[in-house]
């Protein structure tokens, strides 16, 4: 008898012991987002990625999804002077198609981009989100991620 419950005792101390492993946090993937703050559809926006976290984001790894703006430069300033080279982003949201003409190097993202109009509730007018160029693995797939939700109709 006595045997039983010490056999009964080994095992219960086996099974518990690997529920005392502690679980890996992974690291957030972060998100830059560069953007007019004081566009008309800024207060929209704001609400769309405060859904967008709110319904707790994560990659098929695991990782999850956070969206950070960009807020030390002004938008109209930061689109006239070198945009690729002063400002690391991987999504880019413009208040109009017709903004690229003061930052060329962004033309070839435009041609990719999403319209977020419905998003923002702006629509007739074209508002474009999109990825930055040279962004690979789990940042790209991260802010591919952040621009399908904005396309997505409420």
């Amino acid at each position: 008898m006595i045997h039983r419950w010490l056999y009964l005792a080994a095992v219960a101390l086996l099974l518990a012991v690997p529920a005392c492993k502690k679980p890996t946090v992974q690291k957030p993937i972060v998100v830059h987002l560069f953007r007019d703050l004081y566009s008309p559809n800024a207060h929209e926006l704001d609400h769309r990625i405060l859904e967008f976290q709110s319904s707790n984001p994560h990659l098929s790894s695991g990782a999850p999804v956070v969206v950070q703006t960009i807020n030390e430069l002004d938008y109209k300033t930061a689109l006239k002077n070198n945009f690729d080279k002063n400002i690391k982003v991987e999504v880019i949201i413009l208040n109009s198609p017709s903004d690229i003409v003061d930052a060329p190097t962004l033309a070839a993202g435009l041609s990719h981009a999403t319209n977020i109009c419905a998003a923002v509730k702006a629509c007739p007018a074209s508002v474009p989100a999109f990825l930055a160029a040279g962004l690979a693995d789990d940042r790209a797939t991260a802010s591919q991620l952040f621009v399908d939700y904005l396309g997505k109709q409420k």
